[in-house]
């Protein structure tokens, strides 16, 4: 990644029009100039996320996921109104954007409300509608029917800058094959993004042995893997699976906290990135993650990785950035984020460097494992999505932030109540 210093980027109807060097850069012909004394990058994305689970932050502390998910979130989810969902999403947002994350990929519930919360507080989502077959969630209608529904919010979706949809099946152990591979027809049909949890439980591979031998195999013989399929999590995965997912270019979002937090394995993450698949970060859910933090997920990665591995070079700082920049945009076929160049949507962050934890920076080369190793929420100051500001000086503007945690702190309470 290159640094410059100073640097200059041009802005015109959200995209960058010229980035380079100050010395070189064109007239400004009298445009607004904003000057930015710190570090100006990317906006940070955030591959695989449950943002309206803030409403659920914390519950069913210490449990297994399946047990977590049946016992604790599944009976709670199925109560959700779209206005629980807006509020939930509307928080997470805010929470995203001070940490520096101007886009996140949702596997969630109501996408209208969610999508609105996006488009509120000016940040930028691939909303994939998620599917679950069990009978707690049918208030939600039909399988078929919330199909229906997911491939017209789709139509809805165009013309709309900063949110698109995709198609959420949770798993392949919660939902069946004729589903499974229904959803995988209308994605081909409409050109969607799949967005779907595998190899992520030890067991998982038992629990969908009726199907096949591994769960990736099992969605690739339903037509579920494609170059426009994300695989959260991609722990459990063997050589063989690997070669499948590198085949049909399935991209993977690693989730090396909410991995640790439910004891969930180490994905092999050096092995994943040798058969030349993509992978980037993501924080999935608050509830299980706790935080939606990307420089922590950063920091997680590498430590995690290093310390399995024996290897203190196996992974490094500008590694993990990539993979919550420009990978991360390659993941979710977002191919015009993640980088400061012309052609590239005027998503970005702008970082203090004079904050305690950088310091000393005595050349740009230590710019990157500064941001890395000692990035926060304290150190970002401005967010910009589509070119127009999110956050200043550290605030997100379009939140009412206290008013929304009172709101998320009722519902949360009712939601809980049996």
């Amino acid at each position: 990644m290159d640094v410059l210093s100073d640097g200059v980027v041009d802005v015109e109807e959200g995209g960058i029009t010229w980035s380079g060097p100050a010395s070189e850069a064109p007239d400004s012909g009298g445009a607004e100039e904003i000057r930015v004394p710190g570090l100006l990058m990317p906006a940070l994305i955030n591959g695989h996320c449950h943002t309206p689970m803030v409403l659920f932050r914390g519950a069913g502390e210490g449990l297994p996921v399946d047990r977590w998910l049946s016992e604790v979130m599944w009976p709670r989810e199925s109560r959700l109104t779209p206005a629980d969902v807006q509020a939930g999403m509307a928080l997470g947002v805010a929470e995203m954007l001070t940490n520096g994350i101007g886009t996140s990929s949702e596997m969630y519930f109501h996408a209208d409300a969610m999508a609105a919360a996006v488009e509120e507080a000016n940040f930028r989502s691939v909303i994939s509608a998620a599917f679950i077959e069990d009978d707690s969630f049918a208030g939600l209608g039909s399988v078929a029917e919330q199909m229906d529904s997911a491939i017209s919010f789709n139509t809805r979706c165009a013309g709309r800058p900063t949110v698109s949809a995709g198609l959420g099946p949770h798993s392949a152990y919660a939902l069946g094959e004729d589903t499974l591979a229904s959803i995988g027809r209308l994605a081909a049909e409409h050109d969607m993004l799949v967005h779907i949890h595998a190899a992520e439980l030890p067991a998982e591979n038992e629990m969908v042995g009726s199907m096949g031998s591994t769960v990736i195999q099992v969605l690739d013989s339903l037509g579920l893997l494609t170059s426009r399929t994300v695989v959260a999590h991609g722990i459990w995965v063997d050589d063989d699976d690997m070669a499948i997912m590198t085949e049909r270019g399935v991209g993977v979002c690693h989730c090396p906290v909410s991995n640790m937090v439910h004891a969930m394995g180490v994905a092999p993450l050096e092995k994943l990135q040798a058969h030349g698949i993509d992978v980037c970060l993501a924080t999935d859910g608050p509830a299980s993650h706790y935080r939606l933090d990307l420089f922590e997920e950063m920091r997680s990665a590498l430590r995690m990785h290093r310390l399995s591995s024996g290897d203190a070079g196996v992974l490094a700082p500008v590694d993990v950035l990539r993979m919550t920049t420009e990978t991360a945009a390659s993941v979710l076929g977002l191919d015009d984020l993640g980088q400061l160049r012309p052609g590239f949507r005027a998503d970005m962050v702008h970082l203090d460097l004079d904050q305690l934890s950088f310091g000393p920076i005595l050349s740009n080369e230590d710019i990157v494992p500064a941001v890395v190793w000692g990035g926060s929420r304290a150190a970002v100051r401005d967010v910009w999505v589509e070119g127009s500001p999110s956050v200043v000086n550290g605030v997100p503007i379009g939140a009412p932030v206290h008013e929304l945690r009172a709101e998320v702190q009722s519902r949360a309470a009712r939601l809980a109540s049996p």
